[in-house]
């Protein structure tokens, strides 16, 4: 029987086909794993969550180019600026795939590059620069840029790059990716994954070991290495065949494997390093669906953790970087770039309706200024800003029982012929 499965491998080899019969068993890596490129990183599903959350979110949020007003803060949309920003940065990509792709470089790589191209001194195209294109001169205040494909090259000011660093170490000159500080936590996830698909990839196959029986024969009589190589050859080929009942000669004795200790503590040992891994990256468990257990008051509690201590750092950033590089200092008092919140506020509609019903009753807002966030049309009268007459000083007249007279308590002419 050896012989018969020597000359069928023999064949196989002869015919070139013995990576055909092997294509559906993939090779593993040897371990450990090291993990320092961002390729490795998002192979390991809380990186690649980590990622996706933490540039969708703040890609979802709109960066406006705004104008003061009659003191107040108004998106200018006549601007050109303003249009690079919303809608069209540059020719290959829109608004949200500018803001996300440059999220993850600077995240995962640790430093995002954006050329500024200046017509007479106004922005008309902000690019952002391939991984890898550009280095930055500490010494000089410089930026060399090598882009072949987006076809830039030379030495710039530091006038003409937008540069987002993440957490520096040199002094905030450049700065140190997420991955390149949790290598260790995500070379222990890349081995516990590896270990696991090495124990799972076979489906379940039986592992075990022939052996003679205790108290059997001996000397001259004792079973050799060779014949127990043999059945073992025959069981594990007709246990790989389909069969599920496999003799065993008598003086043998088959022992079955199942997964030791250290198997069982890696795969274990996964669940941690999924908390490592938000850790380094300050997304909540429940953003990477961790299973947490949990409340909804703990959920509500988690969510603004995550707008106040992960998404506010960097949306700060990237606002005062943007406005640094972008509006001269000359007009730095009345422009500013800055993100709409509003969209990471939205929740149900009975709490919209609440919302909007406060500010309404307080004068913070009016019917078709509410309409407008509606998109609704406006209405005749909705410009008219009411206030709730339902509270008075605790001194007043009104508290004591006191009259206050018809004058006080008349409306203005103009309002009585409005009413009228």
């Amino acid at each position: 029987m050896k012989l018969r499965y020597k000359l069928r491998n023999a064949i196989i080899r002869s015919l070139g086909l013995d990576d055909y019969v092997n294509t559906n068993i993939s090779s593993l890596p040897s371990q450990p794993i090291n993990v320092y490129s961002t390729d490795a990183a998002m192979k390991l599903s809380a990186a690649y969550r980590c990622t996706a959350i933490l540039s969708g979110t703040i890609a979802s949020l709109p960066l406006q180019y705004k104008r003061k007003k009659n003191g107040v803060f108004v998106p200018d949309e006549k601007e050109t600026l303003y249009k690079l920003l919303t809608r069209r940065p540059n020719q290959r990509m829109s608004s949200f795939d500018f803001i996300r792709n440059m999220v993850i470089l600077m995240v995962n790589r640790g430093n995002a590059y954006i050329f500024i191209r200046r017509a007479f001194g106004e922005p008309i195209s902000l690019i952002l620069l391939s991984p890898g294109s550009t280095n930055y001169d500490k010494y000089t205040d410089t930026y060399t840029v090598y882009d072949t494909i987006n076809h830039i090259n030379g030495v710039f000011n530091s006038s003409d790059i937008i540069h987002l660093r993440h957490n520096s170490q040199d002094g905030g000159y450049t700065g140190v990716s997420v991955i390149e500080s949790a290598s260790r936590v995500m070379s222990v996830a890349a081995s516990a994954d590896n270990q696991t698909l090495k124990t799972f990839q076979s489906g379940g196959k039986i592992k075990g070991i022939i052996s003679g029986m205790k108290g059997e024969a001996k000397g001259f009589n004792a079973l050799s290495d060779t014949q127990t190589s043999d059945v073992a050859e025959r069981v594990e080929n007709e246990l790989n065949s389909g069969r599920d009942i496999v003799s065993v000669n008598g003086d043998m004795l088959f022992s079955q494997l199942s997964f030791t200790p250290a198997d069982i503590q890696l795969i274990e040992n996964k669940k941690s390093t999924v908390l490592d891994i938000c850790r380094f990256y300050g997304v909540h468990p429940d953003k990477v669906f961790a299973g947490q257990p949990t409340n909804y008051k703990a959920s509500e509690m988690g969510q603004i953790s995550y707008l106040t201590d992960t998404l506010q750092p960097y949306l700060r950033q990237i606002e005062s970087e943007f406005e640094m590089k972008l509006i001269h200092d000359s007009v730095a008092l009345d422009y500013k770039i800055g993100f709409d919140l509003s969209v990471l506020y939205q929740t149900d509609l009975m709490t919209q309706v609440t919302y909007w019903k406060t500010l309404l009753e307080i004068g913070g807002i009016t019917s078709n200024e509410i309409r407008a966030h509606l998109g609704k049309m406006p209405i005749s009268g909705g410009d008219t800003v009411f206030v709730t007459c339902n509270v008075a000083p605790a001194d007043s007249a009104k508290i004591r029982g006191e009259s206050t007279g018809d004058k006080e308590n008349a409306l203005p002419k103009e309002e009585e012929k409005q009413i009228e």
